[in-house]
């Protein structure tokens, strides 16, 4: 799911959750493409500090840096790849 890409993020999801950052949830997921949907949204939840919800995805998306989503997820990587040479 496209929220993987949040977790991928660590300094964005600090400065957008910095009140309620919880970095040690984080250490769940060390493979991000094959952490499942629900598990994503649960994390995100933890680190946060409070529910998340689909309304925080455009905020979040908007402040992620490719270059840490690339490094962390191989077909988010070939995706941009592919966008990049249209």
């Amino acid at each position: 799911v496209m929220e993987t890409w949040f977790l991928a993020d660590v300094d964005m999801l600090q400065r957008c959750f910095a009140d309620s950052f919880r970095p040690n949830v984080l250490r769940e997921c060390p493979q991000l493409e094959q952490v499942p949907k629900q598990t994503v949204f649960h994390v995100l939840s933890q680190v946060s500090g409070k529910r998340y919800t689909k309304r925080k995805a455009f905020d979040l998306l908007e402040r992620i840096r490719p270059d840490r989503v690339e490094s962390a997820c191989p077909h988010a990587k070939a995706l941009l790849e592919h966008l990049r040479s249209l």
